[in-house]
């Protein structure tokens, strides 16, 4: 079965309309203050309605890094999320209060990246990614996939992030099957990380509907 496809770090509905209509399952809305992706609520609230009101089915994430419990539920609320991406240091009990499903990321860095992962196996999902010091996602950078074999049929919903684009998702489906591949900067214009390539995401969703 092929994987559903989610394209973070929208900023605009153009790009916005152009993950949809190539296949996208979910949207990625960024809310960590410090990201290049990052939207202001405002920004997001009028971007989620926009979104909403075009594709009432298409299901957006909002992702957040070690943000307080209270605007995580405004923000939910005001931009209609249908999921809830941790993805700072979350605890288990923290990612469980919410009524939203949530999946829960971990930025793998070697073997003991995944101590951890045990304890949020009950979320709704599991996000794993490439570790860079400073950075929550949308590094561009791939990591080992060798180091998740061992634990890959322990996680009930994987979505796969890390760098990926058009040229290793085919590769990723096949060796790992994740449930969502998780897409960022592998779609991004050279110079602008707030701006998809429409290009690279056909690319990107034809190489993943290939996948024999």
């Amino acid at each position: 079965m092929k994987p559903e496809i989610k394209i973070c770090g929208i900023t605009n509905l153009t790009d916005a309309k152009a993950a949809v209509k190539n296949g996208a399952s979910y949207l990625g809305l960024n809310f960590f203050p410090d990201s290049l992706r990052g939207l202001t609520p405002d920004a997001a609230a009028n971007l989620a309605l926009d979104i909403k009101n075009k594709f009432p089915r298409i299901k957006l994430v909002g992702v957040f890094v070690d943000e307080v419990a209270e605007k995580i539920r405004l923000l939910a609320e005001i931009c209609e999320l249908d999921i809830l991406q941790f993805h700072g240091n979350e605890s288990p009990k923290f990612c469980a209060q919410f009524e939203l499903p949530t999946w829960r990321a971990f930025r793998v860095r070697d073997e003991n990246s995944l101590d951890d992962l045990q304890q949020f196996l009950n979320l709704d999902g599991i996000v794993l990614d490439a570790f860079k010091r400073g950075q929550f996602g949308g590094t561009g950078q791939t990591f080992n996939w060798e180091l998740i074999h061992r634990i890959r049929d322990e996680i009930p919903f994987f979505i796969l992030a890390g760098g990926m684009n058009s040229k290793n998702a085919a590769k990723a489906v096949k060796q790992l099957k994740p449930n969502v591949v998780d897409v960022c900067s592998g779609v991004e214009t050279e110079n602008d990380p707030r701006k998809k390539d429409l290009e690279k995401l056909a690319e990107l969703f034809e190489a993943v509907k290939n996948v024999s």
